[in-house]
């Protein structure tokens, strides 16, 4: 209910322009309470990234069939589809995780879900045995998050978010594929 009535009011009114004061009264409770599951806004569009993750791995995880780069290329994609389908959301959830923690100082949580895709590409035989799965993940978290924030400043230019996103990812991925 808190985080609902918070991507509410971030749409409505922006994400600076939002007060935890503001998300409890939208949610009809307390401060306290607000501060409780949240102890800063900032945490706000942490979880808001976790939840576009984990609805990403959960699809994936039934294509266990598949292999690695499509399923890496196939979570990346519904992610980008959860972010073009709330435009203002996206950006004020963005806006809010720079302010918040930044590029600088945060590892990406879509790392724990990228090692483990990357390591068993290469137990399989689909991924490069030579590939530093850790600098791989990394490398495709980067990538996806640059077009995000290229995105985010401005929609127009970018064209579609998707073709962009695709095309990072499979230059990354083409790179870490194991050849035929």
């Amino acid at each position: 209910m808190l985080y609902e009535a918070a991507a509410a009011l971030f749409v409505e009114r922006g994400y600076e322009d939002t007060t935890m004061a503001d998300i409890a009264e939208r949610a009809g409770t307390s401060r306290r309470t607000a501060f409780n599951h949240f102890p800063s806004k900032g945490d706000i569009p942490m979880l808001w990234t976790r939840r576009m993750a984990d609805v990403a791995v959960e699809v994936i995880t039934g294509s266990t069939g598949d292999p690695a780069p499509r399923r890496i290329r196939d979570y990346f994609r519904l992610i980008s589809r959860l972010v073009e389908a709330e435009p203002e959301l996206t950006r004020q959830m963005m806006l809010g995780w720079t302010a918040a923690v930044g590029p600088i100082r945060y590892e990406s949580s879509l790392l724990a879900d990228l090692r483990p895709l990357l390591r068993e590409g290469q137990e399989r035989g689909d991924v490069r045995t030579d590939v530093d799965v850790a600098e791989a993940a990394r490398t495709l978290s980067d990538v996806y998050m640059g077009v995000v924030f290229r995105w985010v400043r401005d929609p127009e230019a970018l064209g579609s978010f998707q073709d962009v996103a695709d095309g990072g990812i499979e230059l990354v991925l083409s790179a870490v594929r194991a050849r035929d």
